[in-house]
């Protein structure tokens, strides 16, 4: 080839190409001279004579294009001999310029029929000339012979322009208001010529998007020029405000017009592999798109002058009208999809499209670079419009933390339903309401900044917020609010005692359950979104452009670990408030009671007095909480509670005391009326769906004073004697009391008096 390049740089070189080859083949007769000179000069007597003058003949045998392959086997017969390696590379020049002889002389042919094409030369010839020129496999002279076929096809190209719009408004073509009956031959004409002008154009290059044919840009024309009328010029459809005109209009056009287009063009496309209604859509595109992306840099030319300025009016007003503008866009582009199923990328073929199309949206977002102005420009406004919202209507209402008792109170189960509280379902309600604005885009990565930057920041604002709520009851309830109902502040002669006493504890309980159902719903409420689509995908390409093994988790899963882990504290939080509470109430019960009691201090199988603050206060929190939790949560909560009641009274009542025969009467009268009170509290009964019934410190308490009762003290002293008795105490009973330990049999026989 360095041969070729060094002496043939144009076509008419080509003029000289025998003389270059004689040259050749003169060399060649020059290099058998000079093997036979040589051979002459030495001693043909000599053992290598015959072997010199075989290879002197097979020189001069050599010809035609085999002659490479032949001197090949010269060098397997005679070695690699000097002027072997010479003959084969003048060889190889002869073959590699016929070669190209043969390439220029068929470009030069070419080159003569472009020449002879004119204006009026049908498009079968121009598309002859493509066809010779795809097959000259050479990429410069392909390139050179593109451009020239560029350039003799503009006359034609023009003259069908001329001629397809002289067509078009002969029949008043895409008249608005009009409804025009086109003859069967102009219509015939017009779609010829149509395919025609794209024929010709492909040849040259097939538009990519968001770019579009000159022919459709010709059949559309009438609407180009009203569209620009509307929404170019000083009109009262201009308006920065209302870009859904703009998009209207286009939507309406192609709704109204598509049928008579599909028509028109035919299957123009289909032989470019292209989809002709899709094109047609593109083509739509264009002047609409020019229209947003000035709507956009307008509005951000604003939001950048009020932002230097400090004018938040303004800010907020150009923030709104850019949320409308993307809001709206995104919109036309989901209807197209849906409607129309548009995608520019997708051809004829059957193969996946390369792309997934971004819509209008992408496209002005993504203008000159300006992606990060526009996109930064709207996620602050959205940011700043929720966040406002949430100080104000969410965590700054006055009743944020209360429960919502209206919450789905039309359910078929609402003893099933969490309620929430005011301010986590108002936080639920303006997540949902953020997904719908970003939702319609389709565009993944405006996707993942809005949820990031926006709604999970949002959720992680609403956990300080919560968590702040949970340290000032923390504080309330190891200091003012628990003082003003713990029992030892309160005089056994205080008429109002136990009813202050609830009112306070209530109040304590309605901030602790409040916090719960809020942490709940939102936790809920993030599984939930979990299994949307949207979140789905979003955590599926989070996970592809990330080193994120968990690929089982979602979006939303560090948070929820997050909320799990206050919701564990709060549950915590319960046991806590209720072992104060029953502690508190049943303090003047356990520091008055005596439980050695003679025959004459018997109370004949009445209740002590001392429990009338427990019967008040504890039935009172507990229908709140009914009132409050679903079925399944109440339980959970009462069996702390239930945990708290068997535990302080067998911490404060069974193992600091000994009793008698009386005394363990007295106990199980009282036992016994606490239980009718607090048994459907409690869920003493196999008959609810989920019961405390088998709760083990429950039977721990029942279990210590049923075997207190069966033993008299003679018996108890000789069994505190054995230490291996405890399988003889267990045997006694049919429950083997499998819920006291081994200590706790030993201690109950010292209680035993």
């Amino acid at each position: 080839m360095d041969y070729i390049n060094t002496n043939f740089v144009f076509l008419r070189d080509l003029e000289e190409i025998d003389a270059h080859i004689n040259a050749l083949s003169e060399q060649k007769l020059n290099i058998t001279k000079a093997i036979k000179a040589k051979t002459n000069a030495r001693n043909l007597n000599g053992p290598d004579a015959a072997q010199c003058e075989a290879l002197v003949h097979a020189v001069q045998d050599l010809s035609g294009s085999e002659s490479i392959e032949a001197v090949d086997q010269l060098v397997k017969n005679f070695g690699d001999v000097k002027i072997l390696r010479e003959i084969r590379r003048a060889l190889q020049k002869k073959l590699e310029l016929e070669r190209e002889n043969a390439v220029l002389i068929r470009a030069a042919d070419i080159e003569s029929r472009l020449n002879q094409l004119s204006e009026s030369s049908p498009v079968e010839e121009f598309n002859a000339a493509s066809t010779a020129i795809s097959d000259i496999h050479d990429e410069s002279l392909e390139k050179s012979l593109r451009s020239q076929l560029k350039l003799v096809s503009e006359p034609r190209k023009a003259v069908l322009q001329d001629e397809l719009t002289k067509a078009l408004e002969k029949v008043k073509w895409l008249a608005p208001h009009e409804k025009v009956t086109i003859p069967a031959a102009d219509f015939k004409l017009i779609s010829s010529k149509f395919t025609e002008l794209v024929d010709l154009e492909a040849l040259n290059s097939i538009p990519e998007y968001p770019e579009s044919w000159f022919a459709l840009q010709v059949l559309l024309h009438p609407f180009i020029l009203r569209f620009n009328y509307h929404f170019n010029q000083n009109t009262e459809t201009n308006k920065i405000s209302r870009p859904e005109w703009a998009l209207n209009y286009v939507e309406t056009f192609f709704s109204d017009n598509h049928a008579v287009l599909e028509l028109a063009i035919g299957d123009a496309f289909s032989k470019h592999n292209r989809i002709g209604i899709f094109e047609v859509l593109t083509a739509l595109l264009i002047p609409l798109r020019d229209k947003l992306t000035q709507m956009l840099s307008i509005i951000n030319t604003n939001i950048e002058k009020s932002s230097s300025e400090g004018d938040t009016a303004a800010l907020d007003r150009d923030g709104r009208l850019l949320s409308h503008l993307i809001f709206e866009t995104a919109s036309f582009d989901q209807r197209l999809r849906k409607n129309y199923k548009y995608n520019p990328f997708i051809e004829v073929s059957l193969a996946a499209p390369p792309h997934k199309w971004a819509g209008l949206t992408g496209d002005i977002l993504a203008t000159d670079g300006s992606e990060s102005s526009a996109v930064n420009n709207w996620l602050n406004l959205e940011f700043r419009l929720a966040k406002s919202r949430f100080e104000t209507d969410i965590v700054g209402a006055s009743n944020a933390f209360e429960i919502d008792y209206e919450f789905n109170a039309s359910s078929d189960n609402p003893s099933d339903v969490l309620k929430p509280s005011y301010s986590a379902f108002a936080l639920v309600k303006l997540f949902d309401n953020l997904t719908t604005h970003f939702k319609s885009l389709s565009i993944v990565k405006y996707q993942l900044k809005y949820v990031s930057k926006i709604q999970l920041v949002l959720l992680d604002d609403y956990y300080n917020a919560l968590e702040k709520e949970f340290r000032q009851f923390n504080e309330s309830l190891s200091s003012k609010l628990i003082s003003n109902f713990l029992s030892g502040t309160i005089k056994p002669d205080s008429n109002n005692a136990a009813q202050t006493i609830a009112t306070n504890g209530l109040k304590g309980l309605e901030i602790l359950t409040g916090l719960y159902c809020s942490i709940k719903f939102v936790i809920e409420s993030m599984e939930d979104w979990s299994t949307e689509l949207v979140y789905i995908q979003l955590w599926n390409m989070f996970c592809s452009l990330s080193d994120t093994k968990d690929r089982d988790n979602s979006i939303f899963g560090a948070t929820i670990v997050q909320y799990h882990g206050l919701l564990d504290k709060v549950i915590e939080k319960y046991t806590d408030f209720f072992r104060r509470e029953i502690r508190g109430t049943l303090k003047e019960y356990v520091n008055s009671c005596s439980w050695i009691i003679d025959n004459d201090m018997k109370k004949n199988n009445q209740p002590s007095t001392q429990l009338s603050n427990f019967i008040l206060i504890l039935p009172s929190y507990m229908s709140f909480l009914k009132r409050s939790l679903p079925e399944l949560d109440y339980f959970l909560v009462s069996s702390k509670v239930c945990d708290s009641y068997a535990r302080v009274l067998q911490e404060y009542v069974i193992s600091n005391n000994q009793f008698n025969k009386n005394g363990l009467s007295q106990l199980k009268v009282d036992l016994e009326c606490l239980s009718s009170y607090m048994a459907d509290y409690l869920l003493m009964s196999t008959n609810y769906k989920y019961s405390n019934i088998e709760n083990r410190n429950y039977k721990r308490l029942i279990q210590s004073v049923k075997m207190m009762e069966h033993f008299d003290a003679t018996t108890a002293k000789l069994l505190k004697r054995n230490p291996d008795s405890n399988n003889d105490i267990r045997a006694e009973f049919t429950d083997g009391l499998d819920c006291l330990s081994d200590n706790d049999l030993r201690d109950l026989l010292f209680r035993i008096v």
